[in-house]
């Protein structure tokens, strides 16, 4: 029988002081001294066949070696066993010697799971962000959409605002002549949309197209660059062509054409009005929670063990691996690991909070998340697997951890006009 004591290292690690009796060593040294004789062959005899005695004289390095190896693995099983420490990870032995009596006496440091002590959960105060969104923002969306629905046709005119043209350009020395290796070629601009340059795109419209047009582009003295603040750049742009962007009409039968459940352009603007509103709610949402998360944790340190954090990276890169098989895993594990440490200690305190407040998931909650799917197979694929109903069981408890939370904290709104 081993004697065992534990000591607490911190939050996640033990050692483990063993004494295994030298009683309890010699049969594990008889039989790896068995295993030795049958894959051994000694003069003289058939391979495993060898008397018991040549074979510990012959290989006795070798015997003990194994002896010691078998013996810290029972030693320390039974040691985490009858001292119900909740291992995480491979135990690390620190000494492992035979003392003068015989025994084994050994020192292991071993990972245990969090012990989790809530400190403080409730009563924080938070802003929430609430968006409203004004007509004039659902306007500004409209005409974006009529843009993706533009068409184009190619004009022979002087450029116009909301033109899309073809440039080659060219950038000069101050005295004209052409700089190397700065002439770009098949540069398409929407001109008035200042995604390339508002200046450029300024100086261009009334310019014709099939021409090359001499720009000259002046820096403030404030400018924020201060190697260009104060200077000129000049260019030699030539239009290669220009076309006209043609919008669709706003009406019924285009709103249709978009989604024919709605008949009507006021419908229509309703329909992205509360779309809009849903998307924005939702960001809100989920930022909320991400102070909240953040803040629980802040409020209740808790240390996680490494091998959990090894655990959760390996998942994590496995399944960034599936869909990037070049993805570089070290690069993955280092820019990641902050984040997995932190959702292993919020994973936990939720945990513990459940516990702490007897929120509990019952089959009625189950069945009402079960309803919400409407494909059959899909619903009978939760029946048929047990781990698929643990995984929704897990998921609403976390949910309703999440909800108590927001009910037991002071929530202000802050009103956000979209205009």
């Amino acid at each position: 029988m081993i004697n065992a004591e534990v000591k607490k290292l911190s939050g996640c690690k033990k050692e483990i002081s063993i004494v295994m009796p030298k009683a309890d060593i010699e049969p594990i040294r008889e039989k790896e001294t068995l295993k030795v004789r049958k894959d051994v062959q000694v003069p003289g005899f058939r391979k495993g066949k060898a008397p018991l005695h040549m074979v510990k004289r012959q290989y006795g390095q070798y015997i003990e070696a194994y002896t010691m190896e078998a013996a810290v693995q029972e030693a320390v099983e039974k040691a985490i066993t009858e001292n119900d420490v909740k291992a995480v990870g491979m135990p690390e032995p620190k000494k492992v010697e035979f003392n003068d009596d015989g025994d084994l006496v050994m020192d292991v440091e071993v990972e245990v799971f969090p012990e989790v002590e809530l400190k403080n959960y409730k009563g924080f105060e938070f802003v929430k962000d609430k968006y409203v969104v004004e007509d004039s923002f659902i306007e500004d969306q409209i005409q974006k959409l009529l843009k993706e629905h533009a068409t184009r046709s190619e004009v022979d005119r002087p450029v116009e605002k909301g033109d899309v043209v073809l440039i080659d350009m060219q950038q000069l020395n101050e005295d004209g002549t052409p700089q190397e290796n700065h002439k770009y070629t098949d540069i398409s601009v929407t001109i008035g949309e200042a995604r390339f340059d508002p200046d450029i795109e300024e100086q261009l419209i009334g310019k014709e197209t099939g021409k090359t047009h001499r720009i000259i582009k002046e820096y403030p003295e404030d400018y924020p660059q201060k190697e260009v603040a104060g200077k000129k750049e000049y260019y030699d742009i030539t239009i290669k062509k220009t076309e006209q962007v043609d919008l669709p009409e706003l009406d019924d039968a285009f709103v249709q054409k978009l989604n024919p459940e709605i008949k009507t352009v006021d419908e229509f603007k309703e329909y992205m009005k509360k779309g809009m509103e849903a998307e924005y709610a939702r960001e809100s949402e989920n930022r909320l929670q991400q102070e909240l998360s953040q803040k629980i944790v802040d409020e209740n340190p808790l240390e996680i063990p490494n091998a959990l954090i090894e655990r959760y990276l390996d998942n994590l890169v496995q399944d960034m691996k599936r869909r990037d098989p070049n993805a570089d895993e070290r690069a993955l594990r280092e820019y990641y690991r902050n984040e997995a440490e932190q959702n292993l200690k919020w994973m936990y305190l939720k945990e513990e909070i459940g516990k702490a407040e007897n929120i509990e998931v019952d089959e009625k909650d189950v069945e009402e998340f079960l309803n919400k799917i409407e494909d059959e197979k899909i619903r009978k694929l939760y029946d048929d697997i047990p781990s698929l109903k643990d995984e929704i069981r897990n998921n609403i408890r976390d949910q309703k951890v999440t909800e108590f939370l927001m009910e037991n904290s002071d929530i202000k709104e802050n009103e956000i006009p979209l205009t």
